[in-house]
């Protein structure tokens, strides 16, 4: 039984040698003042919006620009759920929405690839 310790620790310690080391990330926030220009249908429901104004939370952050416009679907704050469409902002409605995303790595069919994961909650929903 104490030889397994030693050998235990030994073990520990070679792995932590050979793998990489796993980087995590934060996310990401743009604060985007929006006006809805329309509700997409195809290829699935969703809206799209003007960027009447934006601003980066911190210098590394890169938001889209003023003036472009953008598809989304509106979520919960809690990132849980989309909104029901029936609560969904109307045609011409100006909203703020703190717009998150998180850079990382996905895999897939035994691959991995750069990807990024997008969040459009609205305040008080």
């Amino acid at each position: 039984m104490k030889t397994q310790a030693p050998c235990y620790l030994l073990f520990t310690v070679m792995l932590s040698m050979f793998c990489q080391p796993v980087l995590a990330s934060s996310w990401q926030i743009c604060r985007t003042e929006l006006r809805i220009t329309d509700t997409v249908t195809k290829p699935f429901p969703q809206l799209q919006a003007e960027i009447l104004k934006v601003s980066a939370k911190t210098a590394t952050v890169i938001c889209p620009e003023q003036g472009a416009t953008i598809l989304f679907m509106p979520e919960t704050a809690d990132y849980q759920a989309v909104l029901p469409r029936r609560t969904w902002p109307k045609k011409g409605q100006v909203v703020r929405v703190d717009y998150r995303y998180l850079d990382g790595t996905c895999k897939g069919d035994g691959k991995d690839y750069p990807c990024r994961i997008k969040h459009y909650p609205l305040p008080g929903h």
